[in-house]
């Protein structure tokens, strides 16, 4: 009887771990399907919007750091060499949504590389924009944005209903020559640098790549008030040969802000990054700070964490 129930046992142990097995195998092609159906939308997505040309709605106001401005304030942007357009569904908006800060960090570096080139039209459909009016001014947000609270820009161009938030590099014609977020993915600010410069569409040349080491990785600010700015510092030294370039550093949500070095980091020498907190929120948190560079294995993953209280 032992040994009869011993081989039960056995047996349904082995068909468990066959259903687990199954299970698991079912869940990967599942998970391998879904992956490819995503990558099949953004392909046909990209396919079917570039050389299209966007149409803009007329007399939408037009703010800057959240006072309303005269129209001929903003229209200059239209007339740009080329523009990039982001629009953005932020009813009900978060501050991640939106990401101001690496936005006004894109700005800088455009104005910085192609002065009197390419112009900014940033969209945003707000609920209340009262709401927008603290993100602009914690974030130091001067930029003129277009406030569309109807949705009109969506109506005449219909974007497409799998994001929230759309992305274009456009023509002087207003004619779609690149698709993507370049605060999000650096390869595709590479293509829209692509694009501006003129240059064919290939591989850029291989970075020449240096080392870094890192003082620490990870930062507990403990507990502080809501609303109250607390800082943190990281210490990168290049410990390569060659020189350490930071080229953009993305933030989880916008109560993060950083400020680095913009020049090249010599080998030998040291440079910081600083990690500015502001939550709005109480509760605790643990963000992370990605930094893009020309290092082995980049990019790099910095951590804050604390506690906010009333």
């Amino acid at each position: 009887m032992k040994r009869k129930k011993r081989i039960i046992d056995g047996l349904m142990a082995e068909t468990s771990l066959y259903v687990l097995v199954l299970v698991g195998i079912v869940a990967f092609c599942s998970s391998s399907c879904k992956t490819n159906e995503r990558r099949e939308q953004s392909a046909m997505i990209v396919d079917e919007w570039t050389g299209k040309e966007i149409k803009f709605p007329e007399n939408i106001p037009c703010y800057v750091s959240g006072l309303e401005t005269f129209p001929e304030k903003c229209d200059e942007y239209f007339h740009k060499e080329f523009k990039i357009l982001f629009y953005v569904d932020s009813t009900g908006c978060s501050s991640c949504r939106l990401k101001l800060f690496e936005w006004k960090q894109l700005v800088e570096e455009v104005d910085s590389l192609y002065p009197g080139k390419v112009g900014f039209l940033l969209y945003f459909q707000p609920k209340e924009i009262k709401d927008i009016d603290f993100l602009f001014l914690r974030d130091r947000f001067d930029y003129p944005v277009f406030m569309d609270t109807g949705n009109e820009i969506n109506c005449l161009n219909r974007f497409p209903r799998q994001q929230l938030f759309q992305s274009f590099l456009l023509d002087g014609d207003n004619k779609v020559l690149c698709i993507g977020n370049p605060t999000l993915n650096p390869k595709i600010w590479d293509l829209y640098k692509f694009h501006i410069e003129g240059k064919d569409i290939i591989d850029p040349d291989p970075k020449i790549f240096t080392t870094t080491m890192a003082e620490k990785t990870l930062h507990d600010y403990g507990s502080f008030r809501k609303g109250s700015a607390n800082y943190a510092d990281f210490e990168i030294m290049n410990t390569g040969n060659y020189p350490l370039v930071i080229s953009r550093i993305s933030v989880a949500c916008g109560c993060t802000r950083v400020t680095w070095d913009k020049q090249p980091i010599a080998a030998g020498l040291s440079t910081t990054i600083r990690v500015e907190m502001t939550p709005d929120k109480t509760g605790p948190f643990n963000k992370t700070v990605v930094v893009y560079c020309n290092t082995e294995g980049a990019p790099t993953k910095l951590t804050v964490t604390g506690i906010t209280i009333e």
